[in-house]
C-alpha cells in the first residue's frame, strides 16, 4: 500500500465512523417505532375481549387489526432510513477525503487535480439508491418480508395461546417474550438456599428488533459502498481500480478474512497478485464491516510532477495506516483529543482504560448523529 492509500485509508476510516455514528441515529429512530409497535399490539389484545373464548370471527378481526397495526409501523420504519441521502453523504465524504490526500502530497500543485474531482449526479445516486441490491433483494423488499414474518409470528402465537385456553396476559407473553428469572428459594435443614432459574419466553418482538437493526445496517452499508464504488471510478484519472479493506478481528468472517487487501481493475478483474473474483463486492454478508478503498495512480500519473511521499513517514497523528488496521487501532492512534471528539469524553476514557471493546465500537450507541450533520461536515 502506497503512503497515498494510507492517507486515502485513513480518511475513509474516519468517515466511515462518523457514519456508524449516523447509523446507531437511525437505528434508534426505527427501534423506537418498533417498540411504540409493540405497545399498541399489546393494548390492542389486553383491551380485547378474552382470547381463549372468542368465536372464530371475532378472533379474526382481532388478527385483522394486529396485522394492520404490524404493517402501519413497519411501513415508518423503513421511511426512516433515507437511501438517497447515505448515498449523497458517502459520495461527498469519498471527493473530500480524495481531495485531503491530494492537498496533503503536494499542496498548491496538486490545485488542479484537486478540483477535478467529482462525484455522480443527483439523478445518479437516486437511481442508485432505488435500485441497489441488500443482499440479493430491494430494501423494500426485505422490510416487507419482516413485517409478513412478524405478522405471521404475531398470529400463530395468539392461535397458539388461545387454542390452548390461555388467557391473554399469557399470550402477550408469548408475543413480547420474557427475560430468563431467579426464583429465590427458601434455606431448607440440609443447608443453603440454591435459587431456581426459572426458563424465558423468546417472544417475537426481540426477534423483530434485532432483524430490523440488522436491515439498517447492511442496507446503510450497502448502499455507502455503491456510493463509493461509483464515485471513485468517476475519479479514474486519479484512480487505477479498488481494494477491500477487513476488519480483522475475532468476529471477522472467514469470507473477509480471505477477501482482505484483494484489489480489481475498473473492469473489476482481479489484479495486484489477487485471483478472487469481485462478485459483488463489499458489504458480502448481513452485518459486513468490510470496505473498499481506491487503489491511487502515481502523482506523475495524475499530472503532478513530484515524487511520491515515502510510504514510511509519519503521514498525521495516526502514522502509516495498514489495511488490517481495525476501527480501535485507528481511535487508538489518533490520539486522546480525536478519541474525545469522536466517542464523546465519558466513552473515550473508558476506551482508553480497555473497558470498552472494539465490538463495542460498532455500534457507536452513545455518540448518535444526523444524517443532515454529516453531510454538512462533508460539504466544508
Amino acid at each position: 500500500m502506497s503512503a497515498l492509500e494510507e492517507w486515502l485509508l485513513e480518511a475513509l476510516l474516519g468517515n466511515g465512523i462518523k457514519m456508524l455514528r449516523v447509523e446507531a441515529e437511525i437505528k434508534a429512530k426505527v427501534l423506537a417505532l418498533l417498540i411504540l409497535m409493540q405497545k399498541d399490539l399489546v393494548g390492542a389484545l389486553a383491551n380485547a375481549g378474552e382470547l381463549s373464548e372468542m368465536g372464530k370471527a371475532a378472533k379474526a378481526t382481532v388478527l385483522r387489526e394486529s396485522n394492520a397495526l404490524i404493517a402501519d409501523y413497519y411501513g415508518r420504519a423503513q421511511l426512516q432510513v433515507d437511501l438517497y441521502g447515505i448515498a449523497e453523504v458517502e459520495s461527498l465524504g469519498v471527493k473530500k477525503a480524495l481531495a485531503s490526500v491530494i492537498e496533503r502530497a503536494a499542496g498548491p500543485a496538486g490545485v488542479e487535480v484537486r478540483l477535478g474531482i467529482g462525484i455522480p449526479s443527483e439523478g445518479y445516486l437516486r437511481k442508485l439508491a432505488s435500485d441497489v441490491l441488500i443482499q440479493g433483494a430491494p430494501s423494500k423488499q426485505w422490510w416487507l418480508r419482516q413485517q409478513l414474518d412478524t405478522q405471521f409470528k404475531v398470529t400463530n402465537e395468539i392461535r397458539i395461546g388461545a387454542a390452548q385456553g390461555e388467557t391473554n396476559a399469557q399470550i402477550i407473553k408469548r408475543i413480547v417474550g420474557q427475560e430468563v428469572t431467579v426464583k429465590p428459594a427458601a434455606p431448607t435443614a440440609k443447608g443453603p438456599a440454591v435459587p431456581e432459574l426459572v426458563p424465558g419466553v423468546p417472544g417475537v418482538m426481540p426477534l423483530a428488533r434485532k432483524n430490523a437493526a440488522a436491515i439498517v445496517q447492511t442496507s446503510m452499508a450497502t448502499v455507502s459502498a455503491a456510493a463509493r464504488r461509483a464515485t471513485l471510478e468517476l475519479n479514474k484519472d486519479i484512480t487505477n481500480g479498488i481494494m477491500q479493506v477487513s476488519v480483522l478481528d475475532s468476529h471477522t468472517s472467514t469470507t473477509c478474512i480471505a477477501y482482505s487487501g484483494a484489489c480489481w481493475d475498473w473492469d473489476y478483474q482481479p489484479i495486484n497478485g489477487n485471483d478472487l473474483p469481485y462478485l459483488s463486492g463489499v458489504p458480502r454478508h448481513w452485518n459486513c464491516r468490510s470496505i473498499e478503498i481506491a487503489i491511487l495512480k502515481t502523482l506523475r500519473q495524475m499530472g503532478i510532477d513530484m515524487d511520491e511521499p515515502d510510504p514510511g513517514q509519519r503521514a498525521s497523528a495516526a502514522g502509516p495506516i495498514s489495511a488490517k488496521t481495525t476501527f480501535a487501532e485507528f481511535l487508538k492512534a489518533m490520539g486522546p483529543a480525536y478519541q474525545n471528539e469522536t466517542l464523546g469524553p465519558g466513552r473515550a476514557e473508558l476506551f482508553r482504560a480497555g473497558k470498552l471493546t472494539p465490538r463495542d465500537l460498532v455500534n457507536m450507541d452513545g455518540r448518535p448523529m444526523k444524517l443532515s450533520e454529516l453531510k454538512v461536515l462533508h460539504s466544508n
